[in-house]
């Protein structure tokens, strides 16, 4: 999970550099960048909550800490699952 957020760091750390070029190209790489922040963070969060159903933790406890609907955490989690084990 390090190199996950660490990877969205470095992504979102590259909307600096963007911020000196054309506007068309420093959105479209700005959007690319952030795009791919969010994909990794979202991989750490769905991995976290995969290892606190395991140590005991309830979706409703985890959709307190990350703000996710309650209705929402648990196809969310389930899905990204069932894609990595596909």
């Amino acid at each position: 999970m390090t190199y996950l957020i660490s990877s969205a760091v470095r992504d979102l750390a590259e909307l600096k550099i963007e911020g000196t070029l054309p506007a068309a190209d420093g959105v479209e790489l700005g959007m690319a960048s952030l795009g791919n922040a969010r994909a990794r963070i979202n991989q750490a969060l769905h991995e976290f909550a995969l290892v606190g159903l395991r140590a005991g933790l309830s979706y409703t406890q985890m959709s307190a800490f990350t703000g996710i609907p309650e209705d929402d955490l648990p196809k969310q989690v389930e899905d990204y699952h069932r894609l990595m084990t596909t």
